[in-house]
């Protein structure tokens, strides 16, 4: 397939693919128009027609247009040095994650952003949600990667205290920490005013990170001007016991004491909740983001996806920086709660395929705080989608096209990448720059980053075990 970046240019242009996948499910005889990056009709062909809309159909033969899908939970600062973590103890997000982040200049979280990026376009993601950036000359760097690149961006800030050390703050130390993370907050707000594909968000680390006024603080802040509210929630047993032994609560449970629950609230992870705090979620409207990966690579547990599902819980999935592969993501959505739930219950069936690809899709920009912006071939919405080739020997003949994309389909099977309207990324390729020359001059300042910072690695490479 060729000419997509040409025509998605023009005002209006409408595609008829083989298979459309709406709302409702897959459905051929479909055309697509878009008009002014939004979605203007998605419908049978003949009805297009009819209307005579002036706008020519370009013809898709063996392909399917799908929505975009949102990862709902990452880090951008963690593309440099993510085969690091392997066979590495839960908690690498202090002696990996956390000094490798804060080490970095703005022109390092440039290029750790863009790199990112472009691996998650690649992998079928047309919308990111970031967990955080608290410096603002960083967050600006942050801001240019993702208009550089052409990505949807969530962008959050916030503050932090630690109140899991010997020092506790006193009220004075956090009356000045909450004043600062509010300005501070205010300022992102304004900073991401007018960018048409970032949506500011505020945050806090975790229940450990900072006093509970701080926590309430930046929720309220947050919900008084519209914005998601990011919290990692129950993801370690390490900040369950914790919170337990300090506050008598485990950390959902404090959050919901302290205001940091509702619908403007994003909780990452959620892997040790209990039924009680599941009927939290529910009932205050709070979202959760389900990351199947980072559970098998570095986790406690699984998240009860099924159960989120089941009982109503809004969620969407993530990838906790893992692999920025929304296609493979997918089918670790599903294994995950297979192994963890369904093939104890004899459940054969564990979401049916589509619980996975809404969760990816429009269960993720819900989460996100932007529904009814994108994460559907609908009318009115943002036109963000990809084109996917149905081709290939893994997915023909073609049975059910929804199991098919959880299980069968690959990154190489996505033909273009649309975001806006405009066909940012063509044969994995991105369009209007080269990512081979990027990737090229900047492999040396990623080894170099990796390598300065103070990291602690508590099992090595693979090949030092290999005899052990």
């Amino acid at each position: 397939m060729t000419g997509l970046p040409e025509l998605t240019r023009r005002r209006s242009y409408a595609l008829a693919p083989d298979l459309v996948l709406t709302p409702a499910g897959a459905r051929d005889g479909m055309v697509v128009q878009v008009r002014e990056n939004r979605i203007a009709f998605v419908g049978p062909r003949a009805e297009f027609e009819r209307q005579a809309q002036g706008t020519p159909i370009t013809d898709m033969p063996d392909r399917a247009i799908v929505p975009g899908f949102i990862d709902a939970h990452t880090h951008l600062g963690q593309a440099f040095g993510k085969a690091i973590t392997g066979g590495e103890p839960a908690q690498i997000w202090r002696r990996i994650w956390a000094p490798m982040e804060s080490s970095y200049d703005a022109d390092t979280v440039h290029v750790s952003a863009k790199w990112m990026f472009l691996e998650a376009l690649r992998g079928g993601f047309t919308g990111i949600v970031n967990f955080a950036v608290l410096d603002g000359e960083k967050a600006a760097a942050l801001h240019q990667a993702a208009e550089d690149v052409g990505i949807r961006l969530v962008s959050a800030t916030g503050g932090a205290l630690p109140v899991d050390g010997p020092h506790r703050p006193t009220a004075c130390e956090t009356a000045k920490a909450i004043d600062a993370a509010l300005r501070r907050a205010e300022a992102h707000i304004d900073a991401c005013a007018g960018q048409p594909l970032i949506t500011p968000s505020l945050c806090i680390p975790a229940v450990q990170s900072a006093p509970v006024e701080m926590i309430r603080a930046l929720s309220d802040y947050a919900a008084e001007r519209g914005v998601l509210f990011q919290i990692h929630t129950n993801e370690h047993h390490v900040e369950v016991h914790w919170s337990v032994c300090t506050y008598g609560r485990r950390p959902l449970e404090v959050f919901a004491e302290h205001g940091a629950v509702g619908p403007h609230t994003l909780h990452h992870h959620c892997t040790l909740v209990t039924d009680h705090e599941i009927e939290i979620l529910r009932e205050t409207g709070s979202a959760v983001s389900y990351n199947p990966l980072a559970s098998a690579w570095k986790g406690d547990r699984v998240a009860p996806a099924l159960g989120f599902a089941a009982r109503g819980v809004r969620f969407g999935i993530g990838t906790d920086s893992t692999r920025s592969d929304a296609l493979r993501l997918l089918e670790s959505a599903e294994t995950a709660q297979r192994l963890s739930q369904g093939m104890q219950n004899a459940d054969f069936s564990c979401g049916a395929a589509w619980t996975w690809i809404d969760g990816a899709t429009r269960g993720s920009a819900d989460a996100a705080g932007l529904a009814g912006v994108t994460g559907q071939i609908v009318a009115g919405q943002r036109a963000d989608f990809l084109v996917l080739d149905r081709r290939q020997p893994e997915v023909t003949p073609s049975w059910d096209f929804e199991w098919e994309l959880v299980r069968l389909y690959n990154r190489d099977q996505i033909d273009a990448v649309v975001v806006d309207g405009r066909c940012i990324m063509e044969g994995s390729r991105p369009v209007g720059w080269d990512s081979e020359e990027f990737l090229k001059s900047n492999r040396k300042r990623a080894q170099d980053a990796v390598s300065a910072a103070p990291i602690i690695r508590c099992h090595g490479r693979s090949a030092d075990f290999r005899y052990r």
